[in-house]
Order: structure tokens, then sequence, then C-alpha cells
């Protein structure tokens, strides 16, 4: 059987003898009862407000410590129930509210709560999953499944494109040597650095990932072929370079690139047309980077 934690509610009274009332009307439920904020511990989630005030600076408090959430039940804020005053509250009471109503308000607010939290919760550790299926876990790049959406999302866009689509792979030059000299441990450092300096030299509408071994995919949104090498060759220029400054084995990287017209081209055919330029640049001396439609 699960174990309910108790909920945590202030009250809050400009009246002693009322405050003290309302407490002894909760005492008997599973609730952690203050009179005072100076009470809390800095780490507890407050669950419920009783207050038979306007909104006091406590409350306010409590809910800036929310950004972005105002307050109220769908908010990661405390409920309110306020009795005979004015101002916003969950519930609204009457002054002279009877103990069993006080009792069943309460305990229909901070079950809401509870049930609207686990629900937070929930969408959270989803949220929080789907990045983790989406991201590789060696150089924090996103992955292949991530890149394939990236690239139907691209290719089918919900607006007008913005330009012609550059697809490149760019494949570390002599990376199973790193592997064999240095170890592993190192070959991973490499592939980290690379992630990062090719992440950090990119748009913000660009996209990169880490396709699989040492080959990392890139699409942009490019003004034409030349544009298309440009931003291939600029990213791949800056590996040995950065690397050499982390410390870590420089390596070389050849690039095999595509540009065309969303409309006009396919994911397969794309990619394909990459890869075939990489194999190019690759058979003619690795370090460089060759465009589809340029043999």
């Amino acid at each position: 059987m699960e174990t309910r934690e108790e909920a945590a509610v202030l009250i809050l009274s400009r009246d002693r003898g009322e405050a003290v009332r309302w407490a002894d009307a909760l005492a008997g439920l599973q609730y952690r009862l203050w009179l005072s904020p100076d009470e809390i511990a800095p780490d507890c989630r407050l669950d419920l407000i009783v207050t038979d005030q306007e909104p006091t600076p406590a409350e306010r408090e409590f809910c800036d410590g929310n950004p972005g959430e105002g307050g109220g039940l769908g908010s990661g804020v405390p409920a309110v129930v306020r009795i005979g005053a004015e101002g916003p509250g969950d519930v609204r009471l009457p002054a002279d509210v009877t103990r069993r109503e006080l009792c069943l308000a309460c305990r229909l607010l901070t079950e809401i709560v509870r049930l609207r939290r686990k629900a937070r919760s929930r969408t959270r550790l989803e949220r929080r999953l789907l990045r983790e299926a989406l991201t590789d876990p060696l150089t924090g790049l996103p992955n292949r499944r991530a890149w394939e959406r990236a690239l139907a999302s691209r290719l089918d866009p919900e607006e007008p494109p913005p330009g012609r689509l550059c697809l490149a792979i760019l494949d570390l030059d002599h990376f199973k040597q790193v592997n064999d000299r240095h170890g592993h441990g190192v070959g991973d450092e490499v592939l980290r650095a690379v992630g990062q300096v090719i992440h950090d030299g990119l748009r913000e509408s660009d996209f990169v990932a880490r396709l699989g071994g040492d080959e990392i995919g890139l699409l942009a949104w490019v003004a034409d072929e030349a544009s298309g090498r440009s931003v291939v060759e600029r990213v791949r220029d800056r590996i040995p370079e950065r690397l050499a400054g982390l410390g870590t084995p420089a390596v070389t990287a050849s690039a095999g690139c595509c540009v065309a017209r969303p409309e006009a081209a396919s994911a397969d055919a794309l990619f394909a047309a990459a890869d075939a330029a990489l194999r190019r640049a690759k058979q003619r001396g690795r370090n460089r980077t060759e465009q589809a439609g340029e043999d």
C-alpha cells in the first residue's frame, strides 16, 4: 500500500485565535501545519495556504520561487484557501466557515495539488527520456535518430525554406590510429572535443549530429553550392586548430556535401550524394571537402 506523504499547510491570519482554530480543525488529518512562514524549513515544498488576508508577502515569496508559473492549481505554487477576504484563491470560503467545510476544502485541494504534481513529474520524466533517446551519450550531440528527424523536417518544412539545404558528412582522418596509439579513452576525448568544436562553430539554424563512430552529420541552410562548401570548409578547418589548443591529439577531417532545394530532394538521395563525395575526399588524399556534382 502506498504511504501518503503529509501535506504541508501554512495558516496565515491576523487573529491568532482563528489561526489556532483552523489548525485544530486540520490537526487530525495528514498535514504538517505552520502558523508562520518563519517556521518552515527552506527546502519544504508548501502544498496549501489557508488565509483570511489579502495576498501577503509570504504568499508572493512562495509564488516567486516558481518563475514563469503563476499561482493556482495548474502551477507548482501552493493552492490557496481564502477565507472571508478579497483576493485570488483556489477556494473561497465565508468568514464563518465551519470545521467540516474547511476540512473538505483542504482535502480536495491537497489531492488536486498532488495529482497535478504527479502529472508534471511524469511529463518531465517523459521529456528527459525523449532527450536521452535522441542524444549521443559520448559527445552530447544529437544521435542518428535525431538526425533523421531533423533531416525529414527540413525536407518537408511547414514554412517556405530559407534557402537550399546543405547536407554534409564529416569523417575524421586516420582516427583508428588515435585509438591504437593513445587508447580508446583518449579517442573518446577527441570525439567529444570534435563534437564541441563543430557545435560551437555553427549558427542557431544549423544542426549537427553524431551519426556513428567518428562520422558527424551537418545540416545547414545556404544560399547556393558555393556557400554550402564554404560552411563545411569553415567547420572542417577549425577542428585541428582547436584540438591542438585543447591538448588532445590533433586530427583532420574529410567531408562530403550536397546542396539541393528541399522540395526537389529526398533524404536517401541527399545522403547518398554526400557520402559519395566523402569517399572521393578520402580517395583524393583526405583533409579536404568534396561536393556532389563536382566530379
